[in-house]
């Protein structure tokens, strides 16, 4: 495998995984006090290394600890990976898996607990460590020597709750050097687990989009990402808020449009979301033919609990046909629904709706598909 491949920044990504402060501890005392002492030279611990062929190599730092463990989050990496120590308090295993980003915890002495020195993201609705398996064919959602977008934060108050909310926005290369130039926009939603920052730390959105931008595959676009949960106090949780499209809608659109430079017709707008975002995508777009043309529904069930307008546009797929310009879906093949969601958009396809496509790729209800996904529906949007 390519040195390059194995060594790219994007597996680290969200750490300094090269700097000095992952250089080889040596053995304290318990309760010792914080130290830190930069050293000319000297040995790298890395917490993880890819070591080619699928094989990774991770590495836990507890000189206290009598038993350590790798918990896999499930999916493609599942199950405990007991680790052995060395005589300097360090924790290592070499796991095989396959490429792609792989969530995990760590079981020591019996406690589970996060590693300081992995990334951290969140997933399934609670912090967790993640490492990337790479080989040569990942190099679509690497950092690349590619013009760069940027990633901006924004703020609005929402109409639903009276609180202030966040989203982030990927402004495309050249969106400041070209002053004239609109753009269109895809509102992007995360899956039940996550949070706004799912599609970038777990799913390389922004890296995706140069270098597809660069390459030539997709057009130029804004890229925003919401939270998508919206409760006041006195509502239940649900998978579904409700007051999500009411904030999209009345409070985040009009937003971006007032402060980016966006095209703001309805085959200038599209929408996707993977797991609970797809649902929402499909009832926002569904909902609300008028403002959007192009429909993504990532990892989900296409039909999921349909209501309203809604179910009246699924069962007219020739009707939606003349509205959508891209109904997207796809789905791992080890996911419980994929099968039903593929006959779904094969039935719909042959009853009028030229602009559906179902994809399914090898994979489970995580990321790693998802990433795949995206990579599949962003060139079919703005054409």
């Amino acid at each position: 495998m390519k040195q390059d491949i194995l060594k790219n920044q994007t597996i680290n990504s969200t750490l300094t995984y090269f700097a000095p402060c992952f250089q080889r501890k040596e053995p304290k005392p318990p309760g010792a006090p914080f130290s830190f002492k930069l050293e000319e030279t000297f040995e790298m611990a890395e917490p993880c290394k890819n070591l080619g062929n699928g094989r990774v190599r991770l590495t836990y730092y507890n000189p206290d600890a009598k038993s350590v463990s790798v918990l896999g989050g499930g999916g493609e990496f599942a199950g405990e990976y007991p680790m052995t120590r060395d005589d300097w308090g360090y924790w290592t295993v070499e796991v095989d898996t396959v490429p792609g980003i792989r969530v995990h915890r760590y079981l020591v002495d019996g406690a589970l607990v996060l590693s300081d020195q992995m990334p951290l993201v969140y997933c399934a609705q609670e912090p967790a460590n993640a490492f990337e398996c790479v080989d040569e064919s990942c190099a679509w959602y690497l950092l690349q020597d590619v013009p760069h977008g940027d990633l901006r934060m924004e703020y609005y108050r929402s109409s639903h709750t009276g609180r202030w909310k966040v989203c982030w926005v990927y402004c495309p290369p050249g969106y400041d050097e070209n002053p004239d130039k609109k753009y269109p926009v895809l509102y992007l939603q995360h899956g039940a687990g996550e949070d706004e920052t799912g599609w970038i730390d777990m799913g390389k959105t922004n890296y995706i989009l140069d270098n597809q931008i660069a390459a030539g595959e997709t057009e130029p676009m804004l890229v925003v990402m919401n939270y998508g949960f919206s409760l006041r106090e006195d509502e239940t949780p649900a998978l579904r808020s409700p007051g999500f499209e009411t904030e999209l809608l009345q409070d985040c659109i009009p937003m971006i449009e007032s402060k980016y430079r966006v095209k703001t017709d309805r085959e200038s707008r599209a929408m996707a979301g993977l797991s609970m975002g797809s649902a929402q995508s499909q009832s926002i777009v569904l909902n609300h033919l008028d403002m959007f043309a192009y429909l993504g529904v990532i990892i989900g069930g296409i039909g999921n609990a349909p209501i309203g307008v809604q179910a009246e546009a699924l069962n007219d797929p020739a009707a939606l046909n003349e509205k959508l310009k891209v109904f997207y879906a796809c789905n791992g093949d080890h996911e419980a629904g994929c099968t039903a969601s593929h006959e779904a958009m094969e039935k719909m396809i042959a009853e009028g709706l030229s602009c559906g496509r179902h994809d399914i790729f090898e994979g489970y209800h995580e990321l790693t598909v998802c990433r795949k996904g995206l990579r599949a529906f962003l060139p079919l949007l703005f054409r």
